[in-house]
């Protein structure tokens, strides 16, 4: 019979907290409110109180961040928040 911890060690991670969301990318948990105001990570989902990030939106809006030293032609001539949030 499989136990719990086994269990759990099998379920893959669908959703994240804030504190998650935070410890995940390295930073604080008020870096990552700044961060969904600023439009750099999504909101999250709700159910009831409960704020959930899912992992693959999570993974999707980090992978549309310019890579460091990228250009601004690389980045694209209309995306000018990268300029404002220096």
């Amino acid at each position: 019979m499989t136990n719990t911890v086994d269990l759990a060690r099998n379920v893959p991670r669908l959703g994240l907290n804030r504190a998650e969301v935070a410890s995940a990318i390295g930073v604080s948990a008020n870096t990552v409110d700044l961060m969904v105001e600023e439009g750099f990570l999504p909101k999250p989902r709700k159910w009831h109180t409960r704020k959930v990030w899912l992992v693959s939106d999570v993974i999707a809006a980090m992978s549309s961040w310019p890579e460091d030293g990228a250009t601004k032609q690389q980045e694209g001539a209309d995306d000018d928040r990268w300029e404002m949030s220096a």
